[in-house]
């Protein structure tokens, strides 16, 4: 790779004033192509992950924070502008996607059998786990004195592949805390999305405005990218109360909603200073706002602008940081005042690289690497792997890797079958072309094709992916309250098991 590099960097090894961005991304390509593969993991390994999350929350517990903190107090008037009017208690509660640590799966999750305490001070339990309120709690009245009484919940630890260097650790959350956490946290989200103050700065659906400032600033350089590490496990519980302590009914219903212990898997039981673990639907939100809070603050109080005019030029999604490059100082030390550690490394503010929400890029070019994720099974029924490929085929594909881009087509065809022709928005795995005509014409070759009259199209024969179901066992109450709050998006009579990609041929549309 000589000849790229030496488009980068001269004999010592110094950046070029005119590095070659196209040189740049094709080294990237190859550095870091499997840096995203999920392996195997040694016990060694997830000891080490499980020991650096206990290292973290002891230093937690260590944190103490000033009672006269100028960024602090400011933070928390901040807090009291930015709720104003939110109603934390006004939420529909729903079940995430994930495991819980309480172990119901699919429809057990809508039968609850515990009663915390510490929740129903805050979210009554014939208010927010009933759907027919007092008419439901005088039918179900056996149901509800069977509850078992608990304090508090306890989360669980779990490692779950993350990429080359080993797996990530997720906190999953009892049942009922997962059920209220998913409802604040969803209104928490959507409260600041469309606030005055946070409205296009804090994001929590689209990565795209982080991405195209990244881009835009690689030329720029006016604004520098910021990357947290451990961000989640370092939000402290004291930095959340003093952060929202212009807000107490909010900050009421957060504690109320986190899980005061977590279990981890020697069975050992660690009570936690952080506000809440990866895993809770409660840490996105939270740690997002504490971030954009605490930096705000201190670029105010360091510039003496408006706070309005400081909170549309800091934006965050999760830990992903774009602000000016003039305020990184202030903000990254504020951030690191409090417990916060700034990945100095993933840190860009004074070259032409900048990287945030998955885009990597170098004087205006995008240089993100395509990723291997997925270990290649070579079984014709790993639909998981089949759609992994066939993106990845795409992607080399499209960024002109052909020889790369054809040896993995020859792969998933061999053990596949022909692969379809589609677009980028076609239903089913496929090659993109750039228009539906010229992939109709092309699957009009290889598939059989019928036209649909009722949708006024034509349908191809090919490979879709789809999820298992199995019959749901849901009736009574438990099933209102399931059809009212998440009602299925097609059969009612079947639940779709997650992570159960699976393969079947069948009539799709270009």
């Amino acid at each position: 790779m000589q000849a790229y590099f030496s488009r980068l960097f001269d004999e010592d090894g110094v950046l070029l004033e005119d590095a070659d961005p196209e040189a740049l991304k094709h080294v990237r390509q190859v550095l870091f192509f499997a840096y995203k593969l999920q392996l195997p993991y040694s016990p060694a390994v997830e000891k080490s992950v499980i020991d650096n999350f206990i290292a973290a929350e002891n230093e937690v517990k260590l944190l103490e924070y000033d009672d006269e903190d100028r960024i602090l107090d400011l933070a928390s008037r901040i807090t009291e502008t930015v709720f104003n009017g939110f109603d934390p208690l006004d939420i529909y509660p729903r079940h995430g996607p994930g495991a819980v640590a309480t172990g119901e799966k699919l429809d057990e999750k809508w039968e609850f059998s515990r009663k915390y305490t510490n929740i129903h001070r805050v979210y009554p339990y014939y208010e927010y786990f009933m759907v027919g309120r007092g008419r439901e709690l005088a039918d179900r009245l056996v149901w509800y004195k069977s509850l078992q009484i608990h304090e508090s919940g306890s989360a669980k630890v779990v490692t779950v592949p993350k990429d080359s260097r080993g797996p990530r650790l997720i906190s999953c959350e009892p049942l009922e805390y997962q059920w209220l956490q998913q409802g604040l946290g969803r209104k928490i989200m959507a409260h600041l999305e469309a606030s005055r103050f946070t409205r296009g700065s804090i994001n929590f659906t689209l990565q795209r405005v982080n991405q195209e400032l990244a881009l835009a600033n690689s030329i720029s350089r006016e604004y520098a990218t910021v990357d947290l590490k451990d961000a989640s496990d370092r939000v402290s519980l004291k930095l959340v109360r003093r952060v929202f302590k212009g807000s107490s009914k909010l900050l009421e219903c957060l504690e109320a909603l986190r899980s005061t212990s977590t279990m981890l898997p020697d069975g050992s039981l660690l009570s936690l200073e952080k506000f809440a673990p990866m895993g809770s639907a409660l840490c996105f939100p939270v740690e997002a706002y504490v971030f954009w809070c605490i930096m705000v603050a201190a670029a105010v109080l360091h510039t003496g602008l408006p706070l309005v005019t400081v909170g549309h030029s800091i934006f965050v999604y999760g830990d992903d940081i774009v602000i000016p490059s003039t305020w990184v100082e202030c903000c990254t030390n504020a951030l690191e005042r409090f417990g916060l550690i700034v990945n100095r490394s993933k840190t860009f503010v004074n070259g032409f690289f900048r990287e945030s929400c998955g885009i990597d890029a170098f004087k205006g070019v995008t240089v993100t690497p395509s990723r291997l994720r997925s270990r290649w099974t070579g079984r014709s029924s790993d639909g998981a792997a089949f759609a992994s490929y066939v993106s990845l085929y795409n992607d080399l594909f499209v960024k002109g890797y052909y020889y790369a881009s054809d040896y993995l087509l020859g792969a998933i065809e061999s053990t596949y079958g022909k692969l379809p022709f589609g677009t980028s928005l076609s239903s089913y795995p496929c090659r993109v072309v750039p228009g539906g005509l010229e992939a109709e014409i092309l699957n009009s070759q290889f598939f059989k094709r019928r036209w649909n009259p009722q949708f006024q199209r034509f349908e191809f024969k090919v490979l879709k992916l789809s999820a298992r179901k199995v019959n749901t066992q849901l009736d009574s109450w438990p099933r209102v309250l399931r059809d009212n709050l998440a009602p299925p998006m097609g059969d009612p009579s079947v639940v779709v098991v997650p992570r159960s990609t699976k393969i079947k041929r069948g009539w799709a549309a270009v």
